[in-house]
């Protein structure tokens, strides 16, 4: 994994190296400050799994993932792509629709009390495809599930990731996951 992590910043260098060249030394063109990307292939560690119900409580955390279903406490093994039990204590709590008690700054409005909502963080607008179901954020990250997509903003770069077009119900992040429910599917994204 180190290795394929590795030859992949190489070659992004090398890359980055020869467009400047190849364009007679002229500067690449500015990118406008807000970006949105949508991810049509994962391209980094993510799978699918299905849970007993609907997942709750979902946490990424010390390096791991963990969900509560109809089972119980599970924790994810990204190695095997499955779950097991896993000793600690759920909680149902409300979805976090708007945005509050995170280490950011967020609002959420819904314009016009149209079908879709903006968030705010610091200033800055992301305008989202339906209403925010759920957020999270870790340091600078701010994942989002609305009914009908998954986020991940960068909030120092402007730029939105578009993890799922489908929606989600419940989203977490940590320092190496980001994780979303829809249903009783379970989706974990390396980070």
């Amino acid at each position: 994994m180190r290795l394929t992590v590795a030859f992949l910043v190489l070659l992004s260098a090398a890359a980055c190296s020869r467009s400047s060249s190849s364009d007679g030394g002229k500067p690449a063109p500015s990118v406008p400050s807000s970006t949105t990307t949508t991810l049509s292939q994962p391209i980094r560690s993510q799978f699918t799994l299905d849970a007993t119900g609907q997942p709750f409580d979902l946490r990424a955390e010390n390096g791991t993932v963990s969900f509560c279903d109809a089972r119980g406490a599970r924790k994810v093994n990204p190695t095997t792509r499955q779950d097991a039990a896993f000793q600690r204590a759920c909680a149902k709590r409300e979805p976090n629709t708007g945005c509050g008690e995170l280490p950011l700054d967020v609002q959420v409005s819904s314009p016009g009390l149209g079908p879709n909502d903006v968030v705010e963080v610091s200033g800055s607008a992301f305008p989202l495809e339906g209403h925010v179901h759920d957020c999270a954020a870790h340091g600078p990250a701010l994942a989002v599930a609305t009914g009908d997509g998954v986020v991940l903003i960068d909030t120092i770069k402007d730029h939105v990731d578009v993890l799922d077009p489908m929606g989600g119900d419940r989203v977490a992040i940590g320092p190496g996951w980001i994780a979303w429910s829809k249903d009783s599917t379970l989706d974990v994204r390396a980070r």
